[in-house]
């Protein structure tokens, strides 16, 4: 399995990708990426090489938002494997799924510090994914989804961290850290032994860097950044 795809284009790293996943003995895969920002409306790309009359079908009737798949994918990075008990709650889903031959899946999810977040999913018709398959090919399936993550990562800059934000002094961070739990810049002040004003200060130092309008938007920003960890 290849551990490096062409990063020229976003669609020649999927096709990487592709190859890859039919090398590990499924057909059919997805990736997805989506980028902390904006907060409201992240960026998210979509590649697939799924059957085009499903993609349509599953796009159209809203299933991103009822998959059970992305779901666990959003608050797990542990693999799932698709069974009648995971889509349980979803069987129309389910079952036009397997009516276009998506019968057999298996996926997992990345989140890497800077906050951007993928799923791979590696799907096929058959034969069903056996304990003796997975002993032999989980390990090449996970080290899949971290290569395809970085790739994918690599080849679609993101425009809201891209360049990233100047840097910021650990006086800035702290200061935000403090603001992110909710204090106001008195009980900063009071917390790490400076003035008020040597909060706000270092407040508007971090606003202006990180190019948003207020404190909250920055604590924010710099949270889902990775920046405060």
């Amino acid at each position: 399995m290849p551990t490096a795809f062409d990063t020229a284009s976003p669609e020649a790293c999927f096709a990487g990708i592709a190859d890859a996943a039919r090398e590990l003995g499924f057909e059919y895969c997805v990736h997805g990426l989506r980028f902390p920002l904006p907060i409201t409306r992240p960026r998210t790309l979509y590649f697939s090489n799924y059957p085009p009359e499903w993609t349509q079908r599953y796009q159209e009737q809203g299933y991103l938002q009822i998959d059970p798949v992305v779901a666990h994918g959003m608050r797990s990075s542990a693999p799932v494997i698709w069974s009648d008990a995971l889509f349980a709650a979803t069987p129309q889903l389910w079952a036009e799924a397997q009516a276009h031959g998506l019968r057999v899946g298996w996926a997992q999810s990345r989140r890497d510090p800077e906050g951007t977040y993928s799923m791979l999913v590696l799907a096929r018709g058959a034969p069903l994914l056996t304990t003796e398959e997975l002993q032999a090919r989980g390990a090449h399936m996970e080290a899949l989804v971290h290569a395809s993550h970085a790739a994918m990562k690599a080849c679609c800059p993101d425009p809201e961290i891209d360049p990233p934000p100047a840097r910021l002094s650990e006086r800035e961070l702290e200061v935000l850290r403090w603001t992110a739990e909710g204090k106001t810049a008195s009980e900063v002040a009071q917390i790490l032994a400076i003035s008020e004003r040597t909060v706000n200060f270092h407040v508007n130092c971090a606003v202006a860097k990180l190019e948003v309008s207020n404190k909250t938007a920055a604590a924010v920003r710099a949270a889902v950044l990775g920046l405060l960890w």
